[in-house]
């Protein structure tokens, strides 16, 4: 019985061995999967950075930083906005147009001039003054 005993030990020590061995292999021969994401990472922050204002096609919420007549922007689409009024809390549609780096949203009254900063950020002018971030 003894020997059996022995020799299933060692069969044992041997298995976990080449299994060790095995994966040790796979770890280094294989890129790191957190590497692969890495780099489409830097890439897709490089293609960021490397669009300025007047490429950006704003899309989204925006939502007033500070204290504004508007709570904040959302655009859906091409030329559609939808300004919710920080007062009443009022939602209304409206149509903007992008010249290079600047939106001119139209509005009953008077039209509002928003800078596009970078994808998350647009400053507003006039009655809307102030900075709006991306929700």
């Amino acid at each position: 019985m003894r020997p059996t005993h022995i020799r299933d030990k060692v069969v044992k020590k041997t298995i976990l061995l080449c299994l060790s061995l095995f994966l040790l292999c796979e770890c280094t021969n294989k890129p790191h999967n957190s590497q692969a994401q890495g780099r489409g990472l830097s890439q897709d922050l490089e293609k960021t950075f490397a669009m300025g204002p007047k490429e950006i096609q704003p899309e989204g919420t925006f939502v007033a930083k500070d204290k504004s007549l508007y709570q904040s922007l959302t655009f859906k689409g091409k030329k559609t906005v939808v300004i919710r009024d920080a007062i009443f809390g009022i939602d209304f549609p409206s149509e903007y147009e992008k010249d290079e780096e600047f939106l001119l949203v139209k509005t009953d009254k008077s039209d509002l001039l928003f800078e596009i900063i970078s994808e998350d950020t647009i400053k507003g002018e006039g009655f809307a003054e102030g900075l709006y971030i991306k929700r």
